[in-house]
């Protein structure tokens, strides 16, 4: 006998459902997915431009609520998420209204929440030029921008390898 399901599992079940029909349509050549236990919802390969993979990490969150702008995660998870060292995309599905909505997990979102104990990511609808950028950056053809990092105190030049090779002068040879 089956036991009837809560409404909350009935709408992270959907929210899933929607999410490997988006990574088929844009592109995936491979998902896990439900009943992996690797710490993400999916994690998903996508063929780049030289003819190898990318790997990213999907993490799945699903509402029947409207979403206003923000979706708030523990920031437990979000830095466990956004210290990962693959690329990690946030999908928050609204299951009522089949609206899906983005999010790139790094450090800098942290920097807008600190010290709390839950942190308001900023979520972006995903329209069809969404899905398009979307697509392009997981297979690396879009690099997100990088970050300058400075480092403290005089440039150096980098000085020439010496020649292993002795010169004829150097050997008193001629």
């Amino acid at each position: 006998m089956n036991r009837t399901k809560s409404q909350g599992e009935i709408v992270a079940r959907r929210a899933e459902l929607l999410v490997e029909l988006f990574l088929q349509d844009i592109g995936a050549t491979y998902h896990s997915g439900r009943g992996d236990d690797f710490g993400y919802d999916f994690i998903a390969a996508f063929p780049n431009a030289q003819g190898g993979t990318n790997f990213s990490a999907v993490q799945v969150k699903a509402t029947d609520r409207p979403i206003e702008g923000f979706f708030a995660l523990d920031s437990k998870w979000y830095n466990r998420f956004a210290h990962s060292n693959i690329p990690l995309l946030l999908l928050v599905v609204d299951t009522k209204h089949n609206r899906m909505f983005h999010a790139w997990l790094d450090e800098d979102v942290l920097k807008l929440n600190p010290g709390n104990r839950t942190v308001r990511v900023p979520v972006v609808p995903i329209d069809d030029t969404v899905r398009g950028q979307i697509r392009k950056r997981l297979s690396g053809n879009q690099r997100p921008p990088r970050r300058q990092r400075s480092i403290s105190g005089p440039s150096k030049k980098p000085t020439p390898p010496q020649s292993l090779v002795p010169t004829l002068a150097e050997t008193g040879t001629n």
